[in-house]
C-alpha cells in the first residue's frame, strides 16, 4: 500500500523561524523513499532560489528591515 506524507520546510536564521512550506513524499510499505524525498526537497528550493533571486511586483521590501529587529 502506497500513502503520501506532508513534511514541513523550515528556515531558521539566529532567533528567526518561519515555515516556508512543505514538501510531499511518497511512503511505501511504511518507509519513505529517500530519492523521492531528496527530488522534492531539491525542487522545492530551486523555486524558492528563484522566487528569492527575482521577486515579483507583490513582494514587500522593508528598508532597514534587519536594522528594525
Amino acid at each position: 500500500m502506497s500513502a503520501e506524507i506532508k513534511l514541513p520546510v523550515r528556515v531558521r536564521v539566529g532567533e528567526t523561524e518561519a515555515c516556508w512550506g512543505s514538501v510531499r513524499v511518497p511512503v511505501t510499505d511504511g518507509r519513505v523513499d529517500e530519492l523521492a524525498f531528496r527530488r522534492e526537497l531539491a525542487a522545492f528550493l530551486r523555486e524558492t532560489a528563484d522566487a528569492l533571486e527575482d521577486p515579483t511586483e507583490d513582494d514587500e521590501e522593508v528598508p532597514d528591515a534587519a536594522a528594525r529587529g
